[in-house]
């Protein structure tokens, strides 16, 4: 083949091979959620329920998810505007696959954290089930072994946090401050928005 002919062919080739790239990494996914977005919840006397923004809230505020669906292992890491070091905090993760929905959380009571896994209302005893708190980095990272959720092709994966602190306008009281990391300024109380399909690597 001359060294024109090469040429040639190899501008027809690399840019479909440059376009193929995205699809073969599919299998990681980032989003980005807004700053400053944390709501607070309240029970009123009457029943109903009152959400108010709570910008300053930084410890609950998630900024970044990224999703890593390996052959072996799902890695979800959450970071955080600024993680607390001694606080009440659940990071809650929703996993939807083709059989069946699994709830990933992990407790931060002051002590280790604690990672738990459900299907349905049924605990999920898994082995290899992770969770790390890097407070240099202000994130929480979950991961766990795709046996766990049956080894499924793809998943859909919802991200959310939820934290508790003493109200300062009233000290009795305790707050409840949450954050959906697809969302921007909302919440809803029995859904966490997913986000893309992410097929396994």
């Amino acid at each position: 083949m001359s060294r024109h002919l090469a040429a040639r062919v190899a501008a027809l080739v690399v840019p479909a091979v440059l376009l193929t790239v995205p699809a073969a990494h599919a299998e990681k996914v980032v989003t980005e959620d807004a700053v400053g977005d944390v709501v607070s919840y309240a029970e009123l006397p009457d029943g109903s329920s009152q959400l108010l923004p709570a910008p300053d809230q930084a410890g609950v505020d998630i900024v970044r998810t990224a999703v890593d669906h390996g052959n072996r292992r799902l890695r979800i890491t959450v970071r955080f505007r600024a993680l607390e070091r001694d606080p009440f905090h659940f990071t809650v993760v929703r996993v939807v696959t083709p059989k069946g929905n699994f709830d990933l959380a992990v407790e931060r009571l002051g002590g280790k954290p604690i990672a738990s896994l459900e299907k349905g209302r049924a605990s999920v005893d898994c082995r290899g089930l992770k969770a790390k708190v890097d407070l240099g980095s202000d994130t929480v990272t979950t991961s766990v072994a795709t046996s766990c959720l049956g080894a499924p092709r793809w998943v859909q994966v919802g991200v959310g946090a939820v934290a508790a602190a003493e109200d300062p306008s009233s000290p009795e009281m305790i707050a409840a401050f949450a954050d959906d990391g697809h969302r921007d300024g909302t919440i809803r109380e029995s859904t966490i928005k997913k986000g893309p399909r992410i097929h396994r690597g």
